[in-house]
């Protein structure tokens, strides 16, 4: 008798869970929206303010913060935003993955 009542309350949970994970609050909304127009007026005091308010590390931001369907820096670069550009960039080149192939044969 509890196994089945177990079962059904597991699996609500793990519904309501999984369908959280893809919506979008409109706190979340805000947050993008806020943070995309602070990258577009190259504000970088403005937008590193944002991202400590929401508690975005500058690498989760450029990673995973999408405007306009880009990703945060190239919708930066596009803007012309220069400073918020250079302040993200370094996080930029860290998410790449860095691969060297050297030949052990050749002489």
């Amino acid at each position: 008798m509890k196994a089945p009542l177990f079962f059904a309350a597991a699996v609500l949970t793990l519904s309501a869970t999984a369908s959280a994970e893809h919506s979008f609050t409109p706190h979340i909304y805000n947050v993008l929206v806020e943070t995309c127009s602070h990258a577009q007026d190259d504000d970088r005091i403005a937008l590193n303010k944002s991202l400590k308010a929401n508690r975005l590390s500058k690498q989760k931001a450029v990673d995973k913060v999408v405007c306009n369907g880009q990703p945060l820096v190239t919708f930066a670069r596009n803007a012309n935003a220069v400073k918020v550009v250079s302040m993200l960039e370094p996080y930029e080149n860290r998410s790449k993955g860095k691969v060297s192939i050297s030949d052990v044969v050749a002489p």
